[in-house]
């Protein structure tokens, strides 16, 4: 089941994340609507929307930008969990 606050307005979904499901001794995150935070959701959210994809601007530079890096997020993801995580 998709828990709709997992959503980040970028379309990402927090609840298959490592680090949001356990964590790691670096960085635990709770969701982007949880974060302290996100350019995209703070975008999204002074726009009044969840999603960026129903925004006049959708994709902006800031969406390329970000989804320009999930290499270097996997590679993160890969650093932290070497092994994967397991199902509790």
């Amino acid at each position: 089941m998709v828990e709709e606050n997992l959503i980040g307005p970028c379309g990402l979904y927090c609840g298959w994340c490592p680090f949001y499901v356990v964590g790691s001794k670096e960085f635990t995150c709770k969701g982007c609507w949880a974060r302290e935070k996100c350019e995209i959701r703070d975008c999204a959210k002074s726009k009044g929307l969840k999603l960026c994809t129903f925004c006049q601007d959708f994709p902006c530079l800031k969406l390329y930008g970000m989804y320009g890096q999930m290499d270097k997020f996997f590679d993160d993801m890969k650093k932290a969990f070497p092994k994967g995580i397991k199902k509790n």
